[in-house]
């Protein structure tokens, strides 16, 4: 009896030891999977963020990523590295890429906000007014603004300021001429509505 009980305790540690090892391995794929340093500077110089407080609640929260030209080649560089495109691929991709910044400028962006109604970017309707507007104070109407769903293991790990469990991920197009705007410091991406006003630079950096 006691060799047999013996026997299940170094099956168990047997196993265990093969658990372990196991994690072990999933972490070190989980960290060589991880975007890399220059792919996290580029975010950085293309990200902006901005909370709006009503005493000492925040209100809403807003990231968003310029997804311009610099951008999207360290995107490109980043995806092709970590899912080992061939040359001609990553080519493709670039091609498309081009061929989409040709059509319209794009922005990622994500919002946190606790009234989880007033979360209502892309509905007809919606509560917030979306633009950008320069030093004159023209502006540039959105062509559109799409709730990212599902949000992708791709989404969460290149963009890591989005929590799906609490807010939503949004693409948000302007005309392409937009472009030539952005570079200006003076030129904000403006959110406004009852909530409260976020307003964003791009060109500051």
């Amino acid at each position: 009896m006691k060799r047999w009980i013996a026997l299940l305790i170094g099956l168990v540690s047997f196993l265990g030891i093969g658990a372990c090892s196991h994690v072990r391995e999933y972490a070190d794929i989980a960290r060589s999977k991880e975007v890399s340093e220059a792919y996290r500077v580029q975010l950085a110089r293309w990200t902006r963020s901005q909370i709006v407080h009503s005493q000492f609640e925040t209100r809403v929260h807003i990231h968003a990523t310029y997804l311009g030209p610099e951008f999207n080649r360290a995107y490109l560089d980043e995806y092709a590295r970590l899912y080992r495109l061939s040359e001609g691929e990553k080519r493709s991709r670039a091609e498309s890429d081009a061929a989409k910044a040709s059509e319209f400028t794009e922005f990622l962006f994500y919002a946190y906000i606790p009234e989880k109604p007033s979360n209502d970017f892309d509905r007809k309707g919606s509560i917030w007014s979306v633009f950008l507007i320069d030093s004159k104070g023209q502006k540039v109407l959105p062509t559109g603004i799409g709730r990212i769903n599902p949000v992708t293991p791709v989404i969460l790990n290149f963009f890591p300021y989005v929590h799906a469990q609490y807010g939503i991920a949004y693409r948000l197009k302007f005309p392409a001429s937009a472009a030539a705007l952005i570079a200006d410091p003076s030129t904000k991406l403006v959110f406004t509505g009852v909530v409260g006003t976020v307003e964003l630079a791009f060109g500051s950096r």
